[in-house]
C-alpha cells in the first residue's frame, strides 16, 4: 500500500480534527465558577469580576444611595458602587 500526498493530508486533516475536538471538550469542562463548593447547590464557588468590584452578592449595593450622573443619565447607586462609577465610567458626584 503505498501513501500518497493526498491520504497522507486527510489522515493529517483527521488527526487535527480529533485533537481540536478533544481540546475544546477539556475546556468546556473547565469553566470557572461552576463547580459545587460546601453548603452550595450549584452556585460557582469563584468570584465573579463584579463581586470583586462590588463585593459579595447582596451587599455590593449598601443602604447608602448616591446621586450620580451617569452617561447623561441622573441615577442612584449603592455607595460601595461610586467609586467603580467614577473610575471605569467617567461619571461624577452629583446630578447631570
Amino acid at each position: 500500500m503505498t501513501l500518497t500526498s493526498r491520504s497522507v493530508r486527510i489522515a493529517l486533516a483527521a488527526f487535527l480534527a480529533v485533537v481540536l475536538l478533544l481540546a475544546v471538550a477539556a475546556l468546556a469542562g473547565a469553566t470557572p465558577g461552576k463547580g459545587k463548593g460546601k453548603g452550595q447547590s450549584g452556585k460557582g464557588t469563584s468570584p465573579s469580576a463584579s463581586q470583586y468590584q462590588y463585593g459579595p452578592s447582596g451587599k455590593q449595593y449598601g443602604k447608602t444611595k448616591v446621586t450620580i450622573c451617569h452617561k447623561g443619565k441622573t441615577i442612584t447607586v449603592g455607595a460601595p458602587a461610586v467609586k467603580a462609577h467614577v473610575k471605569n465610567h467617567g461619571d461624577h458626584v452629583g446630578r447631570c
